[in-house]
């Protein structure tokens, strides 16, 4: 996977992305987990760990974050750019195309 994604190191209580910011990014977590913040940023509403793949619906609408992300724990994260996922996409026979344009109103 080198050269396709960012390999982020983070420390605890960073910010990975905030609520109102393109989602243009997926992420694959290596090590260490993200906490999904409601939009008060005062509770936690999600938390994704170590091999958990998480972003697809929102990048795949086009969207913007409805939460903010910080990291929890010590991390290792892996960001997928949006223009990867698209190229991929058309590059799928139609039937997977559908399926990939129905995870996108998830995130809408």
């Amino acid at each position: 996977m080198t050269g396709i994604c960012d390999a982020l190191k983070m420390i605890s209580g960073e910010v990975l992305f905030r609520e109102g910011q393109i989602a243009d990014r997926f992420y694959l977590i290596e090590q260490g987990n993200v906490l999904i913040l409601d939009q008060a940023g005062q509770n936690v509403i999600r938390v994704y760990e170590t091999d958990q793949l998480f972003g697809l619906p929102e990048v795949l609408a086009k969207a913007v974050w409805r939460h903010t992300a910080i990291v929890g724990s010590r991390a290792l994260i892996k960001a997928f750019p949006a223009e990867l996922l698209f190229q991929r996409v058309e590059q799928m026979p139609l039937t997977h195309q559908d399926f990939i344009q129905d995870m996108a109103r998830l995130g809408q």
